[in-house]
């Protein structure tokens, strides 16, 4: 086991797998000690037919799903306990107990004291879109850039230990909007509305994707494919595949053996390319 640590906070339940499931496996395989927190309970999200008749027992069925997920990926899970506020016009984002709702100064001082105990050296977390506008991946982003920041300084969150300690990475994952134009095109080819996608049509894949010169970190994770396919299979209230998960695995494989982030600290100018989150990090 290496002294490198990795924290990943992120959303739901799934975003661990379908997400950036191939960055944390890879990572666990190479011995850093990956730990992932989840903020909320994923009850309010949409699921397969399947499971119409477990909407009342969601968040018990989701967590499930969620650890063994994470023991395929080899990670250590940490879990906030926030309600899911659903996507963006849901009433469950009226919820009083809904993420979205959340004091922010108190999410991101539970996420500071995370940073303090585990003290990774790289963090990762949703970029400032959400990869597609969900309203609790835009909070993860906020709440966990503000610690991020707030972790090193003793000034911040004095009555949390331990010791202040500032992390020497901040990654957002996204998505390059070459991916999306591949599947808008198949999706108009199909017949099919882009900018009406998902159980209740209410993402519009037009507005997603960042520019390949801003995704500063491509990690190619076509090894641990296979692995993040493993992982993904367990959220079978969510399909267990990912949006893509209807196109031939040969066509997934290749379109998605890289996943991409935005280096936002120490800030990166575009057109910068990095292989590996911790790279230089152990010269320093």
């Amino acid at each position: 086991m290496s002294d490198r640590r990795l924290l990943a906070v992120l959303a739901h339940p799934d975003d661990e797998s379908f997400g950036i499931g191939g960055t944390l496996a890879r990572y666990a395989a190479e011995g850093v000690d990956v730990h992932v927190a989840i903020a909320t309970d994923g009850a309010a999200g949409s699921v397969v037919a399947d499971y119409e008749e477990q909407r009342e027992r969601l968040a018990e069925v989701r967590r499930q799903e969620l650890e063994a997920a994470v023991a395929v990926l080899g990670v250590r899970l940490h879990m906030l306990g926030y309600r899911d506020s659903g996507y963006i016009d849901d009433p469950a984002n009226l919820h009083p107990e809904a993420f979205i709702n959340a004091d922010r100064e108190e999410v991101a001082g539970r996420i500071v004291g995370l940073i303090r105990t585990l003290r990774p050296q790289v963090v990762i977390t949703h970029d400032e879109t959400g990869g597609y506008y969900h309203p609790d991946h835009i909070m993860a982003w906020d709440v966990t850039t503000r610690a991020f920041h707030a972790a090193g300084d003793p000034e911040q969150y004095p009555h949390l230990g331990p010791a202040p300690y500032q992390p020497m990475r901040l990654y957002y994952s996204s998505l390059p909007r070459r991916w999306i134009k591949v599947f808008t095109t198949i999706m108009r080819l199909r017949g099919q509305d882009p900018s009406r996608i998902g159980r209740n049509e209410d993402i519009d894949m037009t507005r997603l994707g960042q520019p390949l010169s801003r995704l500063h970190a491509r990690l190619n994770i076509f090894p641990y494919w296979e692995k993040k396919r493993e992982a993904s299979s367990h959220h079978q209230s969510q399909g267990g595949g990912g949006f893509a998960s209807s196109l031939p695995t040969w066509f997934q494989k290749r379109l998605f053996s890289m996943e991409y982030f935005i280096r936002a600290y120490p800030p990166a100018p575009d057109g910068t390319i990095e292989r590996d989150l911790f790279q230089g990090i152990d010269e320093q």
